[in-house]
């Protein structure tokens, strides 16, 4: 209860307690905003209400019996107090006595509303008006200077990847070197035979052109 107390998560909070020794149950209370009522003293015990003969168990408590016959006296526009509510609790009828503790609270019990912790009407505001569902997105036009710099950032990308593939350059250029003009034109022969015998003498002579630059790339 501290940490929620610590973390905002209530103002002010009832706790209500129905069980034996009720009232030891809120000595480790410490938390302002908080009241405490239980159905029993220290030392005593909370008593059933009446039982269900078929069944054979008791229905319900005296503490909780007594606490619902006092809401059922009340509407929802009540102002009746928690004071009202702790004084109804009578030791006759309950066979115990209930203990509450205030402390903790800033306000008087006769000014809490029990409809501040229990159920009450809320105030219904009516408008004209209607609620804008969807936001509506402001749309930046692009200007000329950003228009430029696009144009000129996609023209650099396409150089970069013009630049990054293969170059396909013409076999009779004089920028391969050797090895490579030799290549290309046996590539360019054997594409162009059409009898298998030739096509085995071309590749004999490849071979051993493979085998003398091997020899020479290991020297």
């Amino acid at each position: 209860m501290k940490q929620m107390k610590e973390k905002h998560r209530f103002k002010e909070l009832l706790v209500m307690v129905d069980t034996c020794q009720a009232a030891t149950l809120f000595n480790q209370l410490h938390s302002p905003g908080v009241l405490a009522i239980g159905s029993s003293m220290k030392g005593e015990n909370s008593y059933s209400h009446h039982l269900d003969s078929d069944v054979g168990v008791s229905v319900v408590d005296r503490f909780t019996f007594y606490t619902l016959a006092f809401f059922e006296r009340l509407n929802t526009y009540s102002n009746a107090s928690l004071n009202s509510l702790f004084r109804s609790y009578s030791p006759n009828v309950l066979m115990s006595t209930a203990y509450y503790r205030t402390d903790l609270c800033e306000r008087p019990l006769d000014k809490v509303p029990v409809t501040d912790f229990f159920g009450s009407v809320m105030e219904t505001i009516h408008t004209d008006s209607t609620y804008k569902s969807v936001l509506e997105k402001k749309i930046v036009k692009p200007t000329s200077e950003y228009s430029c710099n696009n144009a000129n950032n996609q023209a650099e990308q396409k150089r970069v990847l013009a630049s990054a593939q293969d170059p396909i350059v013409d076999p009779g250029t004089k920028e391969y070197s050797a090895p490579q003009c030799i290549w290309n034109v046996l590539r360019n022969k054997v594409e162009k035979i059409d009898n298998a015998d030739e096509l085995v003498n071309y590749g004999f002579v490849i071979m051993v052109l493979l085998v003398a630059l091997s020899t020479w790339l290991s020297i």
